[in-house]
């Protein structure tokens, strides 16, 4: 092993952690290292299973007997054994049992489907099989059947003293299955020197002690289970094991929790958020989370509970967990951290070469956890499986592992996804190839393509002519080879599927496609009240469709901001009531906007702040709407940037007809504020607006700033800056309208050339607009009456606007979205008059469509990709502001 100085000096890529310089050649075996706890803590409580206890030397007697009687069966070094027994003590002894004899075990959970089992047995031609009697029947084997009842009657005659068997740290230690590309499941293959080096280096950290209680709640077919049921073993501390059932409960897990006062616990993700469920006060509990991605928002929930959060990563081809990272509440980026002892992390290019820190490139792994790669698949083995250029150990190798990722904090590594179709559901690891290749086989499918959806699989099916769906039979014939969470839990059938440019199936396309058929095949349910009539009607009417049921949706129905406007509108002078458009984001059926009708005037919500898409771990982007007050337009924005990402949209004071609207800018940026702190966001804020809307986030970044809080983006959606004539009077205010004129005149002819029907549409109503201005002036026509509340909120803006005086600010950089389509003249096309007023820096990115179309379709998605980008940009906690 080189020391950490050598690889610094080297490459400044490798990472390993080597600070406690073991020696992976000297590591004992993992039963010599329980025979040494057992010397040591002889009455001591090893295991619990539910009212069962035993204790240490119980527990290493009974794994010598079993050893003994194993081998007068001919389990013996370099055998293979399967083992497909119910969760219980005497599992546990046996596993130990095969590791000591030598031999290695493939770990059959008995409740994966029959033709799964017999294809693990048959793929490692596994000598023997341990089952139990209910079991025995069900499996076609042909090799050494063992019953646990068996072995039970008889191994009390054997002799408790350990037997002297060498194990050999280089052979196979177990061989467990993960999902297969290519329809059928691969056995990765481990040894005895690379499971002791991972359980030597989690006694250090995450760290264990003899006074620890680990809760062991795994299936063995899971490799993660090899830190719950051997590192308490190897440290003196106390596995409290659980049942099947139990397993699958976390409110049960959370009462064993309690009741057996576990210190240690481990679980993917999704498991966690259900025990936070039933989690009330915080408990001295160490927390250990791995096999999908650590969320922030997961992490501080957890940290509020536990005492401390470990976050761990490595692929089951490299022995279970191959890094680790203390998470704290002020982490700003979740890592997996570093690699244990004698492990190693490259970040690689597709040359194999070393990316630079902070660069994305693919994530290997070398070091003595790193397998004896897949059994009976040499080229799958040859393609992953390499040597390793970076060691000077001879024979080494590193693996591929297929996640993108990069170093970041001085030599953490973030992981950012996979490069393959690989997903992890709940913590288990699938290949969609081996559910698309198995779904393939079915009667009536011509074609198949399975992805992932919100922790649940959806398969999408083309069907071959002339055939029906059979979603039931489908599921039922994949349960009879894939395990419960390969079993996509959606069927949708679609004529065709969606192409890429290459011929590729463009499955990015495909959620898209599916929502259409949705809408074009959904279920119409009529109208049943007075409310739910007048509605539909409405909507059908503005909406040009036939009929509208009461739960189809509006925006699936095509629903835009010009037509929920035009609704609400309606709905006022049919009802009389009046409700915001933001309502709209929540009650986007028929059947629940005429509840929302049936409420009293009260209440109905008009807060400031409206959650366009309040759901998503990354930091929400708040936006200020224009004068058009349609805070439903960012809903275009909203369904089209990150699952990941919230948005949060302003609605102006006034809309409900009551309220008295903002006197001056100032005013309205206050309250918006205080509306955000009101909900508890982060002190660091990312701020947008439109039109109109970004001169009030202007001030609002402004005032944030003067309290102490940190803008990181400030974005002008087409905003133009320039205010100054509104405060000049006399000659130079006369000068400079006419000095405009003739600059103004080439724009509207070379516009009038681009565009002449856009052109002269504006210009007619901008003309139109200035002759009642002039008439009203001159006293030649009544002012318009300001009826409705648009119109007096429009009015009282629009003196706050003329009153405002802009300040430079520099709070952060802006970003400023600037139009491809102008239909109107501006003094300042290039930086829409904000160069003078961004102190840090002006950013200009252009953006296809005029001032009213760049944020609908077809151009909000490319805008939404534009901002999305910026936004993480922005937002990452080293982005200069």
């Amino acid at each position: 092993m080189w020391d950490r100085q050598e690889k610094i000096e080297r490459n400044p890529i490798l990472i390993s952690d080597d600070h406690r310089n073991s020696n992976p050649l000297e590591l004992r075996s993992l039963p010599e290292l329980i025979h040494e706890k057992a010397s040591l803590y002889p009455d001591k409580v090893a295991l619990r299973f539910r009212d069962y206890a035993i204790t240490y030397q119980k527990l290493n007697n009974s794994v010598n007997q079993f050893t003994r009687l194993l081998a007068d069966y001919g389990i013996k070094q370099g055998c293979i054994v399967g083992l497909a027994v119910d969760r219980s003590p005497e599992m546990v002894i046996v596993l130990l049992a095969i590791i000591k004899s030598g031999a290695a075990y493939v770990p059959l959970d008995p409740e994966y489907p029959q033709a799964r089992i017999e294809f693990m047995l048959e793929d490692t031609k596994a000598g023997f099989l341990i089952t139990e009697e209910k079991y025995g029947n069900r499996f076609h084997y042909e090799g050494k059947l063992i019953l646990m009842q068996d072995l039970l009657r008889q191994v009390q005659q054997y002799a408790t003293s350990s037997p002297e068997i060498d194990i050999d740290m280089d052979n196979l230690v177990y061989i467990l299955f993960t999902s297969g590309s290519t329809g059928k499941p691969k056995g990765a293959q481990i040894t005895q020197r690379g499971l002791v080096n991972f359980l030597v280096e989690m006694q250090y950290e995450p760290g264990l002690d003899e006074n620890d209680r680990v809760l062991a709640l795994t299936t063995i077919s899971f490799d993660i289970s090899g830190l719950e049921l051997y590192l308490p073993l190897i440290t003196g501390a106390e596995i409290i094991l659980t049942d099947a059932q139990t397993s699958k409960d976390t409110r049960l897990l959370m009462e064993i929790v309690k009741k057996e006062e576990v210190t240690v616990m481990q679980a993917t993700p999704a498991t966690w958020r259900m025990m936070l469920e039933s989690w009330e006060e915080r408990l001295p509990i160490k927390v250990l989370i791995g096999g999908e991605a650590l969320s922030k928002r997961l992490a501080e929930r957890l940290l509020e509970k536990c005492d401390s959060l470990w976050n761990m990563y490595g692929p089951t081809e490299t022995t279970v967990w191959a890094t680790y990272k203390r998470i704290y509440a002020d982490d700003e980026i979740i890592t997996v951290g570093r690699p244990i002892c004698n492990m190693h992390v490259y970040i690689l290019d597709t040359y194999l070469k070393p990316v630079p820190d902070g660069t994305v490139g693919e994530i290997f792994m070398g070091g003595v956890g790193v397998g004896k790669g897949y059994l009976n698949r040499p080229q799958l083995t040859a393609e992953l499986f390499m040597d390793d250029p970076f060691s000077d150990i001879p024979g080494a190798r590193m693996y591929k592992t297929g996640d993108l990722g990069r170093i970041v904090n001085g030599g953490e590594i973030q992981c950012l996804g996979r490069i393959d179709h690989q997903v992890k559901i709940r913590g288990y690891r699938i290949e969609l190839g081996e559910i698309e290749h198995t779904l393939g086989k079915q009667k009536g499918i011509k074609d198949v393509v399975v992805l992932p959806k919100d922790e649940r699989l959806v398969a999408y099916v083309v069907l071959e002519k002339d055939q029906h769906p059979r979603f039931a039979q489908w599921q039922q014939a994949l349960r009879t080879t894939l395990p419960e969470y390969m079993i996509p839990s959606n069927f949708v059938t679609l004529p065709a599927f969606p192409l890429s440019p290459n011929g590729k199936v463009d499955r990015n396309a495909l959620e898209a496609m599916r929502q259409e058929m949705e809408k074009a095949n959904r279920v119409y349910i009529a109208p049943r009240t007075e409310q739910e009539t007048l509605l539909a009607d409405i909507w059908a009417e503005l909406l040009e469709v036939d009929q509208v049921g009461i739960r189809d949706d509006f925006f699936e129905l095509g629903g835009t901001s010009i037509v929920a406007m035009q609704i609400m509108a309606r709905l006022e002078r049919e009802t009389g009531k009046r409700l915001p458009l933001a309502g709209l984001f929540t009650a986007n059926t028929v059947e629940k906007l005429a509840r929302q009708l049936e409420l009293d005037d009260l209440s109905i919500s008009w807060d400031l702040l409206v959650p366009v898409k309040p759901t998503g771990n990354k930091p929400p982007i708040f936006i200020v709407n224009g004068l058009d007050m349609n805070v439903l337009l960012f809903n275009n924005i909203a369904r089209n940037v990150d699952p990941d990402q919230p948005v949060y949209g302003f609605q102006s004071k006034g809309l409900n007809g009551v309220d008295e609207p903002f006197e001056t800018l100032e005013d309205m940026a206050a309250e918006y504020i205080a509306a955000l702190l009101e909900k508890g966001f982060t002190d660091k804020y990312a701020l947008a607006g439109y039109s109109y809307g970004g001169i009030v986030a202007f001030e609002m970044a402004r005032q944030l700033q003067a309290m102490g809080k940190q803008v990181k983006m400030l974005a002008m959606f087409d905003t133009y800056a320039y205010n100054r004539g509104h405060f000049e009077t006399g000659l130079p205010r006369y000068i400079r309208k006419i000095k405009r004129q003739f600059p103004k005149l080439l724009f509207v002819t070379g516009s009038l050339m681009r565009q002449p029907m856009e052109t002269l549409r504006y210009q007619q109503a901008f003309f139109q607009r200035k002759y009642n201005e002039f008439a009203v002036y001159m006293g030649l026509q009544n002012p318009q009456p300001v009826d409705s509340a648009e119109d007096k909120i429009n009015e009282k803006y629009e003196a706050a606007y003329r009153k405002y005086h802009m300040q430079p600010c520099d709070a952060c950089v802006i970003d400023l979205f600037r139009v491809d389509t102008r239909l109107y003249f501006l003094d300042d096309p290039i930086y829409l008059g904000w160069k003078p007023y961004a102190l840090k820096g002006l950013v200009v990115h252009n953006v296809k469509g005029n001032h009213k179309t760049f944020l609908m379709p077809p151009n909000d998605k490319d805008f939404a990709i534009l901002l999305q980008q910026l936004l993480d940009k922005r937002m990452k906690p080293d982005a200069d502001t």
